[in-house]
């Protein structure tokens, strides 16, 4: 089982970005039959990736990924959420 994110976790997005991020991944799985990880915490974490990614970039780059210079991915868009892969195989990490 994965690790609860923490408060300081929460901490690293604005609030806007993460309700703007859960918003989005409510109303796309909803919309496109996409499945969330089955552990609610492992979703959580991806959430708070997406917004910290908003926040610094503008853009929800796919926090699952390594990247080596994450500013040249945002503008490939292959790994935007929803990356290519969750579009392909409908479920994320």
């Amino acid at each position: 089982m994965a690790d609860v994110p923490s408060a300081d976790d929460r901490e690293e997005a604005s609030e806007k970005s993460l309700n703007r991020m859960w918003k989005f991944v409510r109303s796309y799985t909803a919309k496109s039959g996409t499945f969330l990880h089955p552990q609610p915490e492992i979703t959580e974490a991806l959430v708070i990736g997406l917004a910290k990614h908003v926040d610094e970039f503008g853009r929800p780059l796919c926090p699952c990924n390594f990247y080596e210079d994450k500013a040249e991915e945002v503008k490939s868009s292959t790994w935007i959420c929803p990356c290519d892969e969750m579009q392909k195989w409908k479920y994320c990490h």
